[in-house]
């Protein structure tokens, strides 16, 4: 473990008594006991030190800020249409270990999975628990929000004009003569410190022709990865990895006109 992901209510005490799954993870997987230490991260990000007061009856932890949530680069949510299986928990524990922040799982013109509504809520805890491992495991400074499935089109339709993100959808064909570096270059100079990014990727078959004149109508802009073909679950990593390195080198970006 990298660091520890605090429960969800935590909201800044100097000590929290931990439910048992947690309790379960530290004390049974880690094999940690009293007075053991470890880094942990809050839901907005803050660092912490955390330190195990008593084990029983109930694991009580003392916890000490460090700092404040520092991390600069810009917030990536993942607009992930289902995929078949339980190929979204790969993308969610990968994409997590990339430093993404959300993700938004939808249904899509060629999504093959239909979900009932009564499977919701424990796929979506299952999500969870995936993203907060990854978030242990990996160190990554940036804590995840795996949202509720929806329709894509309903998603679409809460999107608002004055959101400050940059939209992009990959599509398997190139559609516009842009690079995702331009992109980001253009999104990174017009904005004053950093900025949201949205990444919208299809499923098995991608998006439909309908599907992408609502992205267009939406601010999306097409992204081209190279002729190779992707499956759905490796194309959000892809992608994530592309950004993330882009603008880690931006010290060293040379675009000409």
């Amino acid at each position: 473990m990298r660091q520890f992901v605090l429960p969800v209510e935590y909201s800044g005490e100097p000590e929290v008594e931990l439910e048992e799954e947690k309790a379960r993870y530290l004390v049974r997987v880690l094999r940690l006991g009293s007075d053991d230490s470890f880094p942990a991260i809050d839901a907005a990000g803050n660092h912490y030190h955390c330190t195990i007061r008593r084990v029983e009856p109930t694991l009580l932890l003392r916890v000490q800020k460090k700092g404040a949530a520092t991390d600069d680069r810009p917030r990536i949510r993942i607009v992930q249409s289902i995929p078949k299986g339980r190929k979204i928990d790969d993308v969610i524990r990968r994409c997590t270990e990339a430093g993404i922040a959300e993700v938004q799982p939808v249904v899509s013109d060629h999504t093959v999975v239909r979900l009932a509504e009564a499977d919701v809520p424990k796929k979506l805890a299952r999500w969870k628990r995936v993203a907060t491992e990854a978030v242990q495991q990996s160190g990554s400074p940036v804590p995840v929000r795996i949202l509720a499935p929806m329709p894509l089109d309903r998603y679409l339709s809460t999107l608002s004009d004055s959101e400050e993100s940059v939209r992009l959808v990959l599509h398997q064909a190139p559609l516009a003569n842009r690079s995702l570096h331009r992109y980001l270059a253009e999104s990174d100079t017009e904005r004053t410190g950093a900025f949201s990014l949205e990444l919208a990727v299809g499923p098995e078959g991608g998006f439909s022709e309908r599907e992408l004149a609502i992205f267009r109508s939406a601010r999306y802009k097409p992204v081209y990865l190279g002729p190779q073909v992707l499956r759905t679950e490796t194309a959000a990593l892809y992608a994530t990895a592309a950004v993330q390195i882009i603008l880690l080198e931006r010290s060293e970006w040379r675009l000409k006109n």
